[in-house]
Order: C-alpha cells, then structure tokens, then sequence
C-alpha cells in the first residue's frame, strides 16, 4: 500500500494579498524609518542640495555623468585592451 501526501495548495489570491500586506508595511513604516537614520538623511540631502531628482536616480541622469562616459571612451580607444582583454605579455 503506498501513502501519499496531500499538497495543500495556497488561494492565489490569498498569496497575492500576504505579498502585498509585506510590500505595504516594508514601504509605509520600514523604508521611512530607515530614511530618518543620520547617514541616509545626510545622503538624501546632499542629493537634494546638488539638485539630483530622488523619484527616479540613474547613473545617466547626472549631470557629470556625461563628461564620465567621454573619459571612460577616450581610455578604451587609446589604450587597447585595458578594460576586457587577457593579460599580454
């Protein structure tokens, strides 16, 4: 005689509503919290003072970011290799 388990499977949308209970409380009272610590709040105040838009930060939307990409350019065309090839003796 062989035995079997019985999978019980979870409503999905009762999963659905456990992730975004989780999702809510990290975002209403842990990311808020979090944001009052001393180095994150000078953090977002040197963003905010240098200008930077907190709701969407990219690498490419700062402003020196550009003069960045020209040198990071300019060091992959003249120096050949430096950044992905092997080793070459």
């Amino acid at each position: 005689m062989m035995v079997t388990k019985t999978s019980q499977k979870t409503n999905p949308w009762l999963q659905l509503v456990i992730a975004f209970t989780c999702i809510t409380i990290v975002w209403m009272s842990i990311l808020p919290r979090i944001g009052q610590l001393p180095s994150v709040r000078k953090r977002i105040e040197s963003n905010q003072a240098a200008g930077i838009n907190p709701t969407a930060v990219f690498y490419t939307d700062h402003p020196g970011m550009r003069q960045t990409e020209r040198k990071i350019e300019s060091i992959v065309y003249h120096m050949d290799g430096v950044f992905w090839s092997p080793f070459r003796p």
